[in-house]
């Protein structure tokens, strides 16, 4: 008969406590181990999606780490919807996302180009020129950062959202935009458009400015 653990199999040491009760859970989480906590608490994290039906846990007993969802807890996972098809998904908030750097760059071009035939104006009729600003700085980040929000929330909603996509929506736009493929099984079209929408509303800027 093989012989009951009383520990998790390797992975970062537990710092030296007590074998695990059988009630008692761990779970995987960037390469570490958290633990012991009860299943109620293992169920508290799942629900405010700090961990996934996919997270491995083990407890004593079970020879090797597995899936949540095809481990004892199992049941915590049960009574809730899969995620809906990503076809369901619009894709709307994520592709005005991905364009937005080329917007703010020909509107900038334009600013400059502008401004330009301002100065040139004034200089051939010797009147005052007064040059236009341009966008302020915190208008492309507010607006960025509404519509990761808003696109997030979509993705919370159909079943997909987590605490990095929601953090990277607002704040890493390129990164959100690689996860929200990859979460949704999507060839990241959107994000390759976003990083080619940067070059080119930079390159418009930049001619403009030269």
């Amino acid at each position: 008969m093989t012989e009951e653990r009383s520990a998790p199999p390797p992975l970062p040491d537990l710092g030296g406590a007590n074998p695990p009760a059988p009630n008692e859970w761990y779970y995987v989480v960037n390469g570490g181990r958290r633990g012991p906590m009860t299943a109620d608490t293992i169920n508290d994290l799942l629900n405010k999606k700090e961990i996934e039906t996919g997270t491995q846990v083990w407890r004593k007993g079970m020879p090797e780490w597995k899936p949540l969802r095809e481990s004892d807890l199992r049941d915590l996972v049960a009574a809730e919807p899969p995620p809906i098809s990503s076809k369901h998904i619009s894709n709307g908030y994520v592709w005005t996302l991905a364009l937005l750097p080329l917007v703010i760059g020909v509107i900038e071009a334009i600013v400059s180009a502008s401004n330009q035939d301002a100065a040139a104006r004034a200089l051939a009729f010797g009147i005052q020129y007064h040059a236009s600003k341009g966008l302020p700085f915190q208008v492309p980040v507010v607006i960025n950062g509404l519509l990761g929000w808003l696109d997030d929330r979509k993705l919370q909603q159909a079943g997909y959202g987590s605490r990095l996509t929601r953090v990277a929506a607002v704040l890493l736009t390129p990164i959100y935009l690689f996860l929200r493929a990859k979460r949704l099984e999507q060839r990241p079209y959107y994000a390759i458009a976003w990083i080619v929408s940067l070059i080119v509303g930079f390159v418009i800027f930049a001619s403009v400015e030269s």
